[in-house]
């Protein structure tokens, strides 16, 4: 069949008048064009898609969402827009057409073949009728070849394998009880129909009926035990089970299978990435190249997709990237591809790509829903050892999580990685802390969460108390692991005035305006004289004027006054680094390090004067480790990216004083 008489076409429908639309209806639509027109086919999608769930039915945004899905090659979201369309307007032959040549572009060629013959039924003397009998005649060609394949009898095989594909069709659109009542019409029918075996079992998976799921893809097994969708699907059950040692050994069995069929290659990488191995992914995607099946139309894109992930975990970022480029062009609506690229775009240490998968592959809808029924008492009381208990009731409930929990922390996508984070925390069992532990030291994830994970690992006493080897910014760093617990309160008993100053004079302290902080905090010092936080700002306004001793007096009268105030302790152990009197302040820094809470502007004077007292020693690598612990309790501190800057090119002088930052 030639790509000229496969293509979708794309069409002008005659729509209803606007006049009578709801306003927002109108408006969306004059927006969702607009994007049209710019060719920003991704916006448009967006703003049709939230039409269509306000608007259902409406024949002015489906006739929309057409075209768009047209354009991003959503093959399955045109077939649906085509069917809805068709629903609405059961008249028009063109949609009819579109329609048909969707099913075929979808692999679906008996739903294409019953579309034809319904067209010419009603259109035999269209201007197009001699096209569709052309594709008639062409379908009907392959059928004794498609009917062998499947396995069907001759007899009735045309009408069976159109239900196998109307249940296959059902099953992408989310339709499962329907999907799973088409195929049970036709075992009536056939009963060891495999195919439509399995699509039983997915409908049960969907529905988080995940035993039933497994028996029913062992009833095919049972008779035919190197079908390929039955030990694909069974690998992902049972990893999503929580029983990975058996999803393990069904795909070693699923590789050993030689299949002459073109979707051979995706169900073998998609059962493969669900245990990790991601160098068999990478594998059978060669094999597919030798097969000469990375074309279309045999190819599938989530196959790039799947060889793309299985290359970036295996450290080889420029593959995954050519392969995720490839994906995006055979499909330019596959979002799973697209998110991992956009994950790309961020810092390295804010990454979580790659993922093969989302997380509602991994979690059934029934599990996601108890989550809440069991958890939001807990956390509308606001007691965490409510939380904790409501957690751990929750995972008695639904023990798969327990085994999912290291696997998403490894290969989930941002949502299944936050998922498995925070049920680690709030459970807090010895499990989970263990997989919280091997997620800390591992190089997946953002730095930030595996940074959280080695430090509720390191309260748990799985990870030693002095430097631990961690992936931080994309390499191997030793990483002093150490607890505490930041705050953002406000000092209660500070006149609110006072208060409303000091944070003026802090912000210009930020634009290095240090006339005007001083002005304000000399303000606040006529109500409240003996505030250690006006204080020490006011000696960080003098040190920026260069009028160092009067800034010095200042530190050493709060010391004196106050030894306990961070920010007098800091001060005066960054004026003994500038002096070169190491040993000095390494004795002022060392009692605040028993200190387990801490502001955020505290705990960032603390950790800048510990980046200075290793930088004084010629200690980078320990200077690196207290700014990437800063960063990973404070990631959006203005004087992060200044401080990684001046670790890049270290220099030896520096201003004596923090300020409240």
């Amino acid at each position: 069949m030639s790509k000229k008489k496969r293509r979708r076409r794309r069409k002008t429908i005659k729509l209803p008048s606007r006049r009578s639309m709801p306003q927002r209806l109108i408006s969306g639509l004059n927006e969702a064009d607009a994007a049209m027109r710019r060719k920003r086919w991704d916006q448009a999608r967006e703003i049709l898609e939230e039409l269509d769930r306000r608007y259902p039915n409406r024949i002015e945004v489906l006739s929309a969402l057409v075209n768009v899905y047209h354009e991003l090659r959503d093959t399955g979201r045109y077939q649906v827009a085509c069917e809805q369309l068709l629903r609405l307007t059961p008249r028009d032959p063109d949609i009819t057409l579109m329609l048909a040549g969707a099913y075929l572009t979808n692999m679906r060629p008996m739903l294409a073949l019953r579309t034809f013959y319904r067209f010419l039924d009603r259109w035999p003397d269209h201007e197009r009728a001699g096209e569709a009998r052309e594709m008639v005649a062409e379908i009907e060609a392959g059928v004794d070849d498609l009917l062998a394949d499947l396995g069907l009898p001759g007899e009735d095989g045309l009408e069976l394998a159109t239900l196998h594909e109307e249940v296959q069709s059902l099953l992408e659109q989310g339709k499962y009880a329907q999907a799973r009542k088409v195929a049970e019409q036709l075992l009536r029918r056939y009963p060891d129909f495999a195919p439509a075996i399995n699509n039983i079992s997915l409908t049960y998976l969907a529905e988080g009926r995940l035993d039933q799921a497994i028996a029913t893809a062992q009833r095919v097994l049972a008779f035919a035990p190197d079908n390929i969708h039955a030990l694909s699907n069974l690998t992902r059950y049972l990893c999503i089970s929580g029983r990975v040692d058996e999803a393990e050994q069904q795909a070693e069995r699923l590789k050993a299978v030689e299949s002459d069929a073109t979707d051979v290659w995706l169900k073998k990488a998609e059962a493969l990435s669900y245990v990790g191995d991601d160098q068999g992914v990478l594998d059978v995607f060669s094999a597919a190249e030798r097969a000469g099946h990375l074309e279309p139309p045999f190819v599938n894109p989530i196959l790039y997709h799947l060889a793309a992930v299985a290359a970036m975990r295996l450290g080889q970022e420029n593959r995954a990237r050519r392969y995720w480029k490839r994906a995006l062009k055979l499909s330019p609506g596959l979002e799973v591809a697209r998110a991992n690229l956009s994950d790309l775009r961020k810092p390295v240490g804010e990454r979580h790509a790659p993922w093969p998968f989302s997380f509602p592959n991994w979690v059934t809808q029934k599990a996601i829903a108890d989550l809440g029924r069991y958890l939001e008492p807990a956390f509308q009381r606001g007691e965490e050892e409510a939380v904790t208990r409501a957690t751990r009731r929750y995972l008695r409930q639904h023990p798969e999580i327990a085994s999912l929990v290291p696997l998403l922390l490894d290969r989930g996508d941002p949502m299944g990685r936050e998922f498995a984070l925070h049920i680690a925390r709030a459970a807090g069992t010895p499990e989970m802390q263990a997989a919280l532990r091997d997620f800390a030291l591992s190089q997946r994830g953002p730095d930030g969460m595996r940074n959280e994970a080695a430090r509720i690992a390191s309260e748990a006493g799985l990870l030693p108390s002095g430097p631990v080897r961690l992936w931080m910014q994309g390499e191997w760093r030793e990483i002093l692991l150490m607890t505490f617990e930041l705050h953002e309160e406000p000092d209660p008993e500070r006149d609110p005035q006072v208060e409303q100053w000091l944070t003026e004079a802090t912000l210009a302290l930020h634009r290095r305006d240090a006339d005007e902080a001083e002005r304000l905090l000399k303000q606040a010092l006529e109500i409240e004289p003996d505030v250690p936080a006006l204080l020490n700002n006011l000696a960080a306004a003098y040190e920026m004027q260069g009028r160092r001793q009067e800034a010095e007096v200042i530190i050493r009268r709060l010391h004196e006054q106050y030894p306990d105030y961070v920010f007098a302790r800091t001060g005066m152990a960054q004026l003994c680094i500038s002096r070169g009197e190491i040993d000095e302040a390494e004795a002022l820094l060392k009692p605040l390090r028993t200190r387990r809470r801490f502001h955020f502007s505290e705990f960032a004077a603390f950790c800048v004067a510990h980046i200075q007292l290793f930088m004084a020693q010629d200690n980078l690598d320990a200077a690196r480790s207290w700014l990437d612990m800063w960063a990973s309790a404070d990631p959006d501190h203005y004087a992060i990216a200044e401080w990684r800057r001046r670790l890049a090119k270290p220099k030896r002088r520096w201003g004596p004083f923090g300020w409240r930052i």
